[in-house]
């Protein structure tokens, strides 16, 4: 309840409990992961120290349980999205991402927002051609309008960025 109510330490709290009776339930590491990086986001500098310290501390702790979740489940899509999400937007390291991210495609063949992600690791670490390969992908297995578009677009600027042409 604490979750579907955006109450996030609060839940928090609470899986950190039931891991103590759940020891080896991928789901409540996932949910951990997704609560401490809500957590991570909102936490703010309060005592002005000039560090950001907290908020590393709940982004290692989203890591370590979405790699635990897949540690106990390792093709649990929802742990490898939320931890290629986590290196890709949050912890700069979209490289680590990339294998996770091929695993999600190769298992959920039709899933564009993997792809989408996949494509940003890819053009962040310099494979242009891969960022490409997947916005074509995109686009062939696309019947959505809008994300055919956003595809397209973002081709196009990989493209101009990439090599100075479209």
């Amino acid at each position: 309840r604490y979750l579907d109510n955006g109450m996030h330490a609060k839940a928090l709290e609470n899986f950190q409990t039931a891991i103590q009776y759940y020891p080896t339930n991928q789901n409540l590491y996932y949910y951990v992961g997704v609560c401490a990086g809500y957590m991570a986001k909102s936490a703010l500098d309060f005592e002005a120290t000039g560090t950001s310290s907290k908020s590393s501390n709940y982004y290692q702790l989203a890591e370590s349980a979405y790699v635990r979740a897949i540690e106990l489940e390792p093709r649990y899509v929802r742990a490898l999205y939320g931890l290629s999400v986590l290196y890709v937007f949050e912890l700069d390291r979209p490289a680590d991402a990339i294998p996770h991210l091929q695993l999600v495609a190769e298992i959920e063949t039709r899933n564009t927002d993997v792809r989408f992600i996949l494509a940003r690791a890819m053009y962040m670490t310099g494979d242009i051609e891969g960022a490409v390969a997947a916005y074509d992908f995109i686009l062939s297995i696309s019947r959505d309008e809008k994300t055919k578009e956003t595809a397209r677009q973002n081709k196009a600027e990989v493209l101009q960025r990439g090599y100075g042409a479209d």
